[in-house]
């Protein structure tokens, strides 16, 4: 009778491959997932095990698809759907695999935008947060509801947990690039809340970093969210063209590693040179930004260069805008919904055309109030 492995140093394994996953360690990471793979077919049968192994799948698919060129045909480009055993068998789940089914499934939720939903699920595997006694493991939670928050404009929830990932990380060297992620969340946040000046030191040092990230790893993938950043920094104060600079260095940094977060930058491009009136560099940004967005079958980035079309280009099309926004509104994108709205609803002040511009007011004071209402969204979703 052949030896069977003892699931417990198969699940040792998988703890070490999710801390290369954590590290976004792609190589050492696929050859772990192949190691552990491997022996589980000479493994003791234990079906808790083997629901971590599909969790753990699942969780490394995320991490290649957040990282991995969109353009190059590669199986591992498809789309990452939650397995579906994990679905049926979620009343078994307790313990530790209870909390990993919630926060995978949060993070599966927050990558296809739903994030009421993700942070439904993550308050879910908060109440069981008690059962991880490693640190890391607990930042990486932090992180992950500091940055749902963070895009739902829960400024101040978002600060919170980004602040306690980013301390438990700056005690880890090994984790540098969660620490990065941790400054942009908080400057972001800053920026929510017109603090420019506390924003840029984070972006900055977070630049600097980056840069020496790049030389030694050969991968400018950071790099490039830290110009973007430092871009929507100067977005919001108002100095365009600075801003067009670091954005037009991202794009370029973007595309030579064909990631799919090019698409942000583009769009942020575009509404940037829309201020600055040139048209023609905006029209251009909007070709590439909607060729990527149908590429990438990206509703919510379809709808946003429509919206921006209808406005700058086309202009005097409020059918055209509100259908936009409408879209934006049944997918509850209402950070999205609130910015457009009031780009909209200043366009046609401007021009004194004031029914317009109530019209889309009316639309932003509803996002706002979609947005205030916080926590009771996310008890109701749950």
């Amino acid at each position: 009778m052949a030896h069977k492995i003892p699931s417990s140093e198969v699940g040792v394994k998988i703890n070490q491959w999710y801390t290369h996953i954590c590290k976004f360690e792609v190589e050492q990471a696929n050859d772990m997932k192949r190691l552990v793979e491997e022996e589980i077919h000479e493994m003791e049968e234990d079906q808790d095990l083997l629901l971590y192994y599909s969790l753990m799948d699942f969780r490394h698919q995320l991490m290649l698809q957040h990282l991995t060129p969109v353009h190059a045909g590669s199986e591992t480009l498809q789309a990452v759907s939650f397995p579906k055993e994990m679905e049926d068998g979620e009343d078994e789940m307790t313990g530790l695999l209870g909390y990993y089914f919630h926060f995978f499934h949060g993070m599966y939720a927050f990558i296809q935008r739903r994030y009421i939903e993700a942070i439904s699920y993550y308050k879910h595997a908060e109440h069981q947060l008690i059962l991880v006694t490693d640190e890391i493991e607990k930042a990486e939670f932090y992180y992950k509801i500091a940055e749902v928050y963070y895009h739902m404009k829960q400024t101040y929830f978002s600060m919170h947990y980004a602040k306690k990932a980013r301390d438990i990380y700056k005690k880890h060297q090994l984790y540098g690039k969660r620490s990065i992620q941790c400054d942009f969340v908080m400057a972001g946040n800053w920026i929510d809340v017109s603090q420019h000046q506390k924003a840029l030191p984070y972006l900055e040092k977070a630049l600097k970093v980056c840069e020496a990230m790049e030389r030694k790893e050969c991968t400018s993938y950071f790099k490039a969210m830290a110009l973007n950043n430092l871009g929507a920094c100067h977005y919001s104060m108002g100095t365009y063209h600075t801003a067009t600079v670091f954005f037009e260095q991202a794009i370029s940094l973007y595309q030579k590693d064909q990631a799919s977060t090019m698409i942000k930058s583009l769009f942020s491009l575009a509404l940037t040179w829309f201020k600055l009136g040139d048209i023609q560099r905006a029209g251009e940004a909007i070709r590439r930004g909607m060729n990527e967005a149908c590429l990438l079958d990206d509703e919510i980035y379809q709808l946003k260069f429509q919206f921006l079309q209808a406005l700058y280009i086309e202009k005097d099309s409020c059918e055209q805008l509100r259908s936009a926004l409408f879209g934006l509104r049944s997918k509850k994108m209402f950070a999205d919904l609130e910015e457009l709205a009031l780009d909209a609803a200043n366009y046609y002040k401007e021009r004194d055309m004031y029914k317009e511009s109530s019209t889309f007011f009316e639309i932003v004071i509803e996002a706002r109030t979609h947005i205030q209402k916080g926590d009771e969204m996310y008890e109701n979703e749950a």
